[in-house]
């Protein structure tokens, strides 16, 4: 029965970069010494974006018994994985590059971006936004205003 067990489940880790160009994403996956599975699918949460570096430790599911008819349902980089999360914390972490969204326990969404840049490609809508300077965009006035084209100066809290 061991025996059987041990052949429907195979721990390893990636050796390549994914091949990320197909219907499903593949990987190669060094079970032991003897044992390398190229093209190995890997199965992830729709809406989830995923291409984990090589050294990547990948749970394989072998449903016939046989690895040669193997997916992978599960990885984790031990290196790049997000560390510290509070109970009830979910989010996206990018290890390699230090981007990280976390939406944390008391409510509040942390955003990291490991370049220091956040893009947004389209509207940002928001209820109340305050610079990190105080001032309220919504309502906050400019002083230096005297006639037709001259210019104000920065905002005011």
């Amino acid at each position: 029965m061991s025996r059987l067990i041990r052949w429907l489940f195979g721990l390893g880790r990636s050796t390549l970069t994914v091949r990320d160009d197909g219907p499903v994403q593949t990987v190669q996956v060094r079970l032991s010494g003897r044992e390398l599975l190229d093209a190995r699918e890997v199965l992830t949460a729709y809406g989830l974006i995923s291409a984990p570096p090589p050294g990547t430790d990948m749970l394989l599911v072998c449903g016939s018994g046989d690895r040669s008819d193997s997916v992978v349902v599960a990885h984790n980089h031990q290196k790049y994985r997000y560390r510290g999360a509070q109970s009830g914390e979910t989010g996206l972490h990018n290890g390699v590059a230090g981007s990280t969204i976390l939406l944390k326990a008391n409510g509040d969404v942390l955003i990291i971006p490991g370049s220091g840049k956040v893009v947004v490609q389209g509207t940002v809508t928001a209820k109340d936004f305050i610079t990190e300077a105080g001032v309220k965009l919504s309502d906050h006035t400019h002083g230096g205003v005297e006639k037709g084209s001259d210019a104000t100066t920065g905002p005011q809290g």
